[in-house]
This record gives structure tokens, C-alpha cells and sequence, in this order.
């Protein structure tokens, strides 16, 4: 429930192009895909160590395939299956409406996208994308060819060579020669500078700032809020536990964003 101090600052300060969103994994849990970090997330069963670094994964293709095979059919069985929220289509309704002007998201399940907004600033990438490592091109993959990738990565995830074949399949080579890979962030890597040019500039004149279910602990996306701040813009946090910078919000909403999303289109008229 939005408390009424909040109430009155959304009815009164939510105007046309007013609001730029900050997501994080916290509004996709509320889709069945847990938090990376939390408590069933995927780095309680994998080592991030090892799984989330571009190595790592090289490393296990080559020495335990069948452990890079379990991964990957457990981190698209998680997204293939999961469908955008309450929370996430209420940020569409507040983008059509024109309210919000953008979403700057660190998830990379395309849920955002597939509950219909049109301004999605990707920082992590997109794992329903793959990106040509050379000349960065990229390729959607539909769910229907993910789902066939699973399945064959699933039988054939006891030899090394046949994975490898089917991999190659999947992430095939760019005209330019380079390979494909997955168009995710992994850890150690940088943030596509496109990306992050495109946040800061929405930042620049945002009145207000909306942070969905995000921690803030992973840099340089935990900056981005400092950044408004600094530029003037009202923060507005609605998240179902503190994040680390709770305290320079100027307004926090305990709770979840599918609940209190759809209660803000209620305020505003549009539900």
C-alpha cells in the first residue's frame, strides 16, 4: 500500500514525461525468476566464480561440459518460462500514458520489452540477444529456438564435442568471421558504453526517478541515482526491503512493485 505522503507526491508530480525508472532483479522475482543473489537464485547452486565470469565458462566447455550444459538449461528454463507482471505492464500503461519516458533496466529477461514498453535502456544486455564479439552485431533469439537449444543442449550435455556442435549451431559466426556469444555483461566485463550515455542523458532533466526493486550494490548502475540527485531529481524507491541508498530517497514504498504499480495507475486515472 502506498503510504499517503507518497499518494500525494504521485497524483501531484506525475506528469508528462516527468519519470525515468531504474529496474532491477526484484521486479522480475515477482515473474518466478529469483534474484541471482538471494535465496534461490542461481549462484546458490552455481559458483559465480566460475559461472559468471567469460572464462569460467570457456574453462567448463573444455573440462566439465556437463556442468555448463546444466547452467545453461537452468538460466533459460528460468526466463523462457517467466511473463511479465503486474508491475512491469503498469510501467507500460505510465510509457503509453506518457508519464514515463524511459526504463533504464538492469535485468536481462526482455520481460520489460514483452509486456509492451518501447524505451528500454538495457545496461547488462539481453540474454534473448546474441552479439557478434568482433563487429558487435547482433541476433534475437525467439523462445521457440531457445527452447530447441535447451533441448538439445540437455542430450547432449555428456560430450564435450557434441555440445560444442550444438553451441556452434546456436552462436554461429558473424559474416566478419567472429563468433557470437550471448549479449550479457558478464562479471569483469565492461557496460556497453551506449547503454550508459543513453542513461545518463535521461538523467540529465528527469524530475523524478523511480527505483523498482533493485539493491543498488552493483556498479556503475548503483551511481545512476546519485546522478539524478545531484541533477535535482525527486527519488522515489518502492522496493520490498531497504536498498543502499534508502536513505537519500526522498520517498520509499515498502512492497512489491506488482501491488503498488498498479495502485499508482489507480491514482493517476488510467487503471
Amino acid at each position: 500500500m502506498i503510504p499517503k505522503e507518497s499518494k500525494d507526491f504521485i497524483k501531484n508530480n506525475f506528469k508528462k514525461e516527468s519519470v525515468v525508472c531504474l529496474t532491477g532483479a526484484g521486479i522480475s522475482a515477482e515473474s518466478g525468476i529469483p534474484v541471482f543473489r538471494g535465496k534461490g537464485g542461481l549462484w546458490e547452486k552455481y559458483d559465480p566464480q566460475i559461472y559468471a565470469y567469460p572464462e569460467g565458462l570457456i574453462s567448463l566447455l573444455r573440462t566439465q561440459p556437463q556442468g555448463l550444459a546444466n547452467f545453461i538449461v537452468d538460466f533459460y528454463t528460468l526466463l523462457i518460462k517467466a511473463r511479465p507482471n503486474p508491475g512491469h505492464l503498469a510501467l507500460a500503461v505510465l510509457e503509453k500514458e506518457g508519464i514515463v519516458r524511459s526504463v533504464i533496466t538492469q535485468n536481462v529477461d526482455n520481460l520489460h520489452q514483452a509486456s509492451g514498453l518501447r524505451s528500454v535502456i538495457e545496461l547488462h544486455g539481453n540474454a534473448f540477444r546474441i552479439k557478434c564479439m568482433e563487429c558487435s552485431h547482433t541476433i534475437v533469439l525467439e523462445r521457440d529456438r531457445i527452447k530447441e537449444m535447451t533441448e538439445l543442449v540437455k542430450i547432449n550435455k555428456d560430450s564435450r564435442i557434441k555440445l560444442l556442435k550444438v553451441l556452434s549451431r546456436y552462436f554461429p559466426r558473424c559474416s566478419c568471421g567472429a563468433r557470437h556469444r550471448i549479449d550479457i555483461v558478464l562479471f569483469g566485463e565492461m557496460l556497453p558504453e551506449e547503454a550508459l550515455t543513453s542513461a545518463y542523458k535521461q538523467l540529465d532533466n528527469c524530475s523524478i526517478l523511480l527505483l523498482i526493486g533493485t539493491s543498488l550494490v552493483v556498479y556503475p548502475a548503483a551511481s545512476l541515482p546519485l546522478y539524478a540527485k545531484e541533477r535535482g531529481a525527486k527519488l522515489i524507491e518502492i522496493n520490498n526491503e531497504p536498498s543502499m541508498l534508502s536513505e537519500i530517497c526522498d520517498y520509499k514504498i515498502t512492497g512489491k512493485a506488482s501491488e503498488i504499480l498498479p495502485e499508482a495507475l489507480t491514482l493517476l486515472g488510467y487503471a
